[in-house]
């Protein structure tokens, strides 16, 4: 009996969780749409070829501010990315790590202020999330205890960390504000 019913639950917290993440993208493309900016994809440097497709369910994926093909105006897209270590090794602007779980409870509202940053910034920082609990090896070797947290890699090299769990109180644009202000 007990078994039925953690399935049921686990059932209706996937059926949220999607629910959630398609508002959040529906929402983010209303926004991208109405950007007043028409650039055109240009050319990201070495590092895009470790990025594959648009790939919203992923593990590890780059958040990028692209003109999808057949498409007029740029918007935030999720990219999934191929080989993380090479994409932090050619990447000509600063990499940060942003470690989740999707059991977080507010995972979408801090994936939408992010994507406003990507949208402003996307020239100065390249976001990169990866599922904490999905991405076992990379969470230890960046000895994550506690998510969300975030990971500033410069030229290879960790610069900068924020972990949440070490402060008393922050927001999701605190956060984001923390990010622009490692990078700028």
């Amino acid at each position: 009996m007990n078994r039925s019913y953690e399935m049921r639950g686990s059932f209706r917290n996937r059926i949220r969780s999607l629910i959630c993440l398609l508002l959040v993208v529906g929402i983010s493309g209303f926004f991208c749409a109405c950007s007043s900016d028409n650039a055109k994809n240009k050319d990201l440097g070495d590092y895009h070829k470790y990025l594959g497709d648009y790939y919203y369910d992923c593990t590890i994926s780059a958040m990028v501010f692209e003109t999808p093909d057949g498409e007029e105006m740029p918007g935030v897209l999720y990219r999934q990315v191929t080989d993380l270590d090479a994409l932090v090794k050619t990447c000509p602007i600063p990499v940060c790590y942003l470690f989740y779980s999707g059991m977080h409870a507010d995972v979408y509202g801090l994936f939408a202020c992010i994507e406003e940053l990507v949208e402003q910034y996307h020239e100065k920082v390249l976001i990169v999330t990866i599922d904490g609990l999905a991405e076992k090896d990379v969470s230890k070797a960046y000895k994550i205890e506690s998510m969300p947290e975030a990971i500033i890699i410069r030229n290879g090299v960790q610069s900068a960390r924020f972990n949440g769990s070490e402060r008393d109180e922050w927001t999701a644009s605190d956060l984001a504000n923390w990010i622009l202000a490692q990078v700028k």
